[in-house]
């Protein structure tokens, strides 16, 4: 695959020099602090998994009680090591770790990874100790992963510093492609052990703890830049530099490493978890799966799902190159029950189930029973009782079919028995010598079972369910998706906007600034007389609006009135809106009204991580009344504009609904890029930006926006 380096420069950011995170995965020689006789302390199990695993280096206890541990050598303090060692684990309490990370700063040390708790997710006691920890790495080259961490590893050298007990099974039975970074260490070793019996084995892990240094961010960056990791996978809790993994998912899109997530914290009582456990915040649940979409990174909805998906891009890529363009997929099954289910799925995850060929249900017609059609979902049936070998040679005829691009198998009996295990193998022969990409999925059984060892040696994936089976497919064609471009406009900036909530008069004639038709208006005191000759100047039937100061929304206060047809309707407009209101009513928005158009929103707000965010959805009482909305980041491209239109019921209207014509979403698309751009050319100050509703008419007769409000920030 491509390895070019990213051209963005994170020392700024980050503090260190970025990428110097060599020794955290491939170091030379270890020291581990904290080891003693006590198999399960956390320094003497990560010494032992290294020695198990057949470590490539040196490994150096330090404790003065002994002359060795496990086998190893001891040694009383780290002075007294042979050589200064790249890499020092310190598993003590936290207040002996912070003298401990100074003598290694003073000694030398390039990494060092500190284990204990204590830290900032207790309180301001963690507080201050984080901060003397900051103090000591300040104008250093030494790198600290942590604190609160398990530490890290390489299948490749037999590195494996995880203690939890999970960590006691794993073994790196097969070198992966698959770089792990998680902010969870609970979570962490049952992940890779299980990905481990499923056959989504790993290239190397980090556990990032709380941060302090080293960040979730930087270490998917280095995991982008090791050629031996070919698809990297993360467990975030929440993000601390938002555009560094912004940049990190733009890069794993441009040298064909793809990006798999899960984030925890999509629910608000999710969202209060995540910020006790590590003092990150969740941020918008809705935002980061826009964020996620639109850099292409595979956000997976389960946990067990993560490393599976990112098995089977590595499983199924070659060079960065998918086989899963038009979703077209064989479901061979064993099972009518099943298939069903399966076809089901499926049609959810939008993945297609073509027909096989009428030449290839030729050739299958010949060695079928009559009471066996080939079709898809293919349920080979019961004719297996009379050929054993029926489904062998039925998948190699099926997977001859161009048009089929992987195949989803399905078993019924789990492997232990004779015949289980010779209908596997049938279709892993197919597999092997077809090169057609498949997938294993058990109805019974699991998927670590001894006899599915060939699947997982021949990078088979074993998925544990019909729906996971599907839902990692799905993934794969998101990802295999060609990319449509076109060029950005160039954002049209008006220059300061003022601070505070921007009225609809100026709201509306910043739009028109830049390119979004209004109706007529004007803007008149509450005098009569003048009222009257503006009502006149814009022409019958009009809109009134009372407006104040700080104002947003008009409607709930009784401060707006439609289609008033004369100048009696309009004084007892304007003599409602004095009584039902207690804002000094100093000014009146008259405009024409408007007849016709669907309605709808178009709104910016501006996230705290990720920046502008513009949201599309029908208008009017509507959007809160349906939550049908989109989301894309600022500023748009057309077709992803197109997109966010497409995502809604509301493209169900504006293509013309029931005999209504069609709409001019051409005109609508135009729209929202420029009120995109003209955010993100103002990101400094837009905070939200709410036009609601825009009238689209139809096909070749534009939009309008009937009312804005803009609250702006002021510039520090």
């Amino acid at each position: 695959m491509n390895s070019k380096q990213s051209n963005i420069n994170p020392k700024e950011r980050l503090g260190h020099k970025y990428g110097d995170l060599h020794h955290l995965i491939n170091p030379a020689s270890i020291a581990f602090i904290g080891a003693s006789q006590r198999p399960n302390f956390p320094a003497s199990r990560a010494l032992r998994h290294c020695i198990r695993l057949g470590f490539k280096g040196d490994l150096y206890p330090i404790n003065p009680k002994y002359e060795s541990l496990f086998g190893a050598k001891c040694y009383p303090t780290l002075a007294s090591l042979p050589k200064i060692p790249d890499l020092v684990m310190i598993a003590i309490d936290a207040d002996s770790t912070i003298e401990l990370v100074e003598e290694c700063k003073v000694m030398g040390v390039k990494t060092v990874i500190a284990c204990s708790s204590g830290w900032d997710e207790i309180g301001d006691l963690g507080i201050k100790r984080s901060n003397k920890l900051k103090a000591i790495l300040k104008d250093s080259n030494l790198r600290l992963l942590g604190p609160n961490c398990l530490g890290a590893g390489n299948a490749e050298i037999g590195l494996s510093l995880g203690f939890n007990s999970s960590f006691e099974s794993i073994s790196f039975p097969r070198l992966g492609q698959i770089g792990l970074i998680s902010q969870s260490g609970a979570m962490l070793g049952g992940l890779i052990l299980n990905a481990e019996d499923q056959g989504a084995d790993l290239a190397a892990f980090v556990h990032v703890g709380n941060a302090l240094d080293i960040s979730l961010e930087e270490a998917i960056h280095f995991m982008l830049s090791d050629p031996k990791i070919q698809v990297v996978a993360a467990m975030i809790e929440g993000l601390q530099h938002p555009e560094l993994f912004i940049e990190a998912a733009k890069l794993a899109k441009e040298i064909g490493k793809p990006l798999v997530v899960f984030k925890a914290g999509s629910s608000e009582q999710g969202q209060k978890a995540v910020q006790s456990h590590t003092g990150a915040l969740a941020g918008s649940d809705l935002v980061f799966s826009t964020v996620c979409d639109e850099l292409g990174i595979i956000r997976v909805e389960e946990p067990e799902d993560l490393l599976p998906t990112a098995a089977l891009i590595t499983s199924w890529g070659k060079n960065g190159v998918f086989p899963i363009k038009k979703g077209n997929i064989l479901v061979y099954t064993l099972s009518g029950g099943a298939a069903s289910i399966i076809a089901d799925e499926c049609a959810s995850a939008k993945i297609n189930l073509p027909e096989l060929s009428p030449a290839i249900i030729a050739r299958e017609k010949e060695i079928l029973p009559s009471f066996t059609t080939a079709s898809n979902p293919f349920d080979i049936g019961g004719g297996v009782f009379s050929d054993p070998d029926l489904p062998k040679k039925a998948l190699e005829i099926a997977v001859e079919d161009p048009n089929i691009e992987a195949v989803v198998w399905v078993g019924v009996g789990a492997p232990r028995d004779e015949r289980s295990l010779m209908m596997i193998n049938q279709a892993l022969d197919v597999f092997e010598a077809s090169g057609k990409p498949g997938i294993i999925v058990p109805v019974s059984g699991y998927p670590q079972e001894p006899g599915f060892l060939r699947a997982r040696n021949l990078q088979i994936p074993v998925l544990r369910s019909l729906r996971a089976a599907i839902k990692t497919i799905a993934a794969v064609k998101k990802i295999s998706q060609p990319k449509l471009s076109s060029a950005l406009i160039q954002p049209k900036k008006i220059g300061q906007l003022p601070a505070g909530i921007i009225n609809e008069k100026n709201s509306k004639k910043i739009l028109f600034e830049i390119g979004i038709q209004i109706p007529a208006s004007t803007v008149t005191t509450n005098d009569e007389i003048e009222l009257s000759a503006a009502a006149k100047k814009i022409g019958y039937p009009i809109v009134l609006k009372g407006m104040a100061d700080n104002l947003i929304h008009k409607s709930e206060l009784g401060l707006i009135a439609l289609n008033i047809k004369n100048e009696q309707e309009l004084i007892d407009a304007v003599k409602s809106m004095r009584n039902k209101s207690q804002l000094n009513l100093n000014q009146f928005l008259i405009e024409k009204m408007i007849f016709g158009g669907i309605e709808v929103v178009v709104g910016v707000k501006k996230d705290p991580q990720f920046g502008q965010i513009m949201m599309f959805g029908l208008g009017g009482v509507a959007v809160e009344l349906f939550k049908d909305v989109s989301f894309g980041m600022c500023p748009l491209k057309p077709e992803k504009a197109r997109a966010m239109i497409e995502s809604t019921k509301a493209s169900l209207l504006l293509k013309g609904f029931r005999g209504k014509p069609p709409a001019d979403i051409d005109a609508l698309i135009s729209a929202m890029v420029k009120i995109s751009h003209f955010a993100a050319s103002h990101s400094d100050q837009l905070q939200e930006m709410d036009i609601n509703p825009i009238l689209v008419f139809p096909k070749g007769e534009g939009i309008l926006a009937l009312d804005a409000v803009l609250v702006v920030n002021k510039i520090v």
